[in-house]
């Protein structure tokens, strides 16, 4: 046999102590009692007597009559009205009253300043395109009175004396300026524009409008699309002003 055997048949050998066993266990559970004993001796439990309880037997008709008047809602809480306000009373005739409080008292609006003009010279006719020249302003010349639509003019330096210079004015107003159709007798609008040193018209506008905005744009258009020879050699201005009249 191997080592293991051996040890295996040494222990099959060796008897259990059955009686030492026993002896323990029995000590085990006399000591447990005995605890209990002791602790229910140290504090004696106590009964509580009985109570008697009274009970009242219904008969079923009662019960439903019972239920029914649990099942009831309560009543509702009355409201509680807001007494009517009082008028106030009427004011005493010893009272005294408060002047009232005057309106912040509202600044005019000032007028717009007036546009500061150029002193007008005296109405010139001018001459017509195809008639003779005129001699010179403040005269009326022979044929004039706008054979072509112009009508006479207010140079705003009296004395701008140039005959020929008034003629080129015509002829490059008259050949830009159409009235449009459909203009029945309208007011014959009036437009002010200087001439520059180049002969280039500029700063044109209405000072009279004829009541219909279409009359008013073709004598605009008439003055700015007009190209003047430049102004005479010994005219001393750097420009001359007009006030030319459409018909």
């Amino acid at each position: 046999m191997d080592a293991v055997g051996d040890i295996l048949a040494e222990k099959e050998e060796q008897a259990f102590p059955w009686a030492a066993g026993a002896l323990l266990a029995a000590m085990l559970h006399l000591g447990i009692a005995a605890a209990f004993l002791a602790s229910s001796l140290a504090t004696p439990q106590r009964l509580a007597p009985p109570r008697a309880v009274a009970v009242r037997i219904l008969q079923a008709g009662s019960l439903r009559g019972q239920t029914a008047k649990a099942a009831a809602p309560e009543p509702a809480k009355p409201k509680i009205e807001k007494p009517p306000e009082e008028a106030p009373p009427p004011p005493s005739q010893k009272a005294v009253l408060l002047p009232a409080k005057e309106e912040k008292k509202k600044k005019p609006t000032p007028a717009p300043p007036a546009r500061a003009t150029a002193p007008h010279g005296p109405e010139v006719s001018l001459p017509s395109s195809g008639e003779g020249q005129g001699t010179g302003p403040g005269v009326t010349a022979a044929g004039a009175g706008g054979t072509a639509g112009i009508g006479g003019a207010q140079f705003d330096q009296p004395n701008f004396k140039y005959d020929y210079y008034i003629q080129a004015i015509v002829i490059a107003l008259s050949t830009n300026w159409f009235k449009p159709p459909g203009a029945t007798n309208p007011i014959p609008p009036r437009v002010h524009f200087r001439i520059n040193r180049d002969g280039t018209p500029v700063d044109a506008e209405i000072i009279r409008s004829s009541g219909l905005p279409f009359v008013d744009r073709a004598a605009l258009r008439a003055v700015v699309a007009s190209t003047f020879p430049p102004l005479p050699a010994d005219w001393a201005g750097p420009y001359v002003g007009l006030t030319v009249t459409f018909e």
